[in-house]
């Protein structure tokens, strides 16, 4: 069993309409030990491959599908999106969409944000995504992306929830790094991710992004470096595990699973 760090729905807009269902995990919960105490969900950072079955098998549970009916990002840290239409390993990129039902999206992090989105569109069913965020990310426009070809399959409205990630104070980094941020972010994203000074808060520059856009949206959990209990941190701890983001369409229900 894992302990999400909370869990929930979009609720479909019409009767007839899915709900898509959501859940944030932290480390609490799951079967994993030592560096990967307890929710691991990650299968390249060198966990026992029978403890991270069993944890993605309860991260599963917590929206109500199936495990082989999860996809897990292989993330590349920039801008691509890819449009998951069956189970199975989907291309390496930093943002999955789906408009199928039953299909689990997963993003996962240990210091970089992940993101979940729910696309509504006027005349018919929602779609969801599900988004890996850091700093090349936030430079690549990944989550403008994300919504630019959620718009361009019809969503004409939006949701989202935001995952725990490291706070600017806790992410120091050398200064050409935070020229790139200043060079290739819109001015008011770039302006509130280095608002700490020498540091980069990716979720801070992505709450403005979505603020801009009026997109309402929820962050979950707080800076990744500072919650040792609760959350993997790949900056504080090196050698980790990596927290995820699930979402899943849902036929039409407003009870969560």
């Amino acid at each position: 069993m894992i302990l999400p760090l909370a869990s929930g729905v979009f609720p479909s807009l019409a009767p007839s309409d899915r709900s898509a269902f959501w859940a944030v995990t932290g480390r609490l919960g799951g079967v994993s030990a030592g560096a990967f105490s307890s929710a691991n969900l990650a299968d390249h950072v060198g966990d026992q491959s029978v403890h991270v079955d069993s944890n993605r098998a309860a991260l599963a549970a917590l929206v109500g599908v199936e495990q082989p009916n999860l996809v897990v990002m292989t993330p590349v840290h920039g801008g691509d999106v890819a449009v998951v239409r069956s189970t199975g390993v989907a291309q390496p990129a930093d943002s999955l969409v789906t408009e199928e039902v039953g299909i689990g999206l997963v993003a996962l992090g240990a210091d970089c944000a992940t993101i979940g989105l729910c696309g509504y569109r006027e005349d018919r069913q929602p779609m969801i995504a599900v988004v890996h965020c850091g700093w090349k990310g936030l430079c690549a426009d990944v989550l403008g992306n994300t919504v630019k070809t959620m718009s361009e399959l019809g969503a004409a409205t939006f949701r989202a929830i935001l995952g725990p990630a490291i706070c600017g104070n806790c992410y120091p980094v050398p200064e050409d790094r935070l020229q790139q941020v200043r060079d290739r972010c819109r001015s008011d994203v770039a302006a509130a991710a280095l608002g700490s000074a020498g540091g980069i808060d990716v979720r801070a520059g992505l709450e403005v992004w979505l603020t801009e856009c009026e997109i309402p949206f929820e962050s979950v959990g707080g800076c990744t470096s500072e919650s040792s209990r609760e959350l993997f941190s790949y900056r504080r701890d090196g050698r980790t595990g990596r927290q995820g983001l699930v979402l899943v369409l849902k036929e039409s229900t407003n009870a969560a699973p």
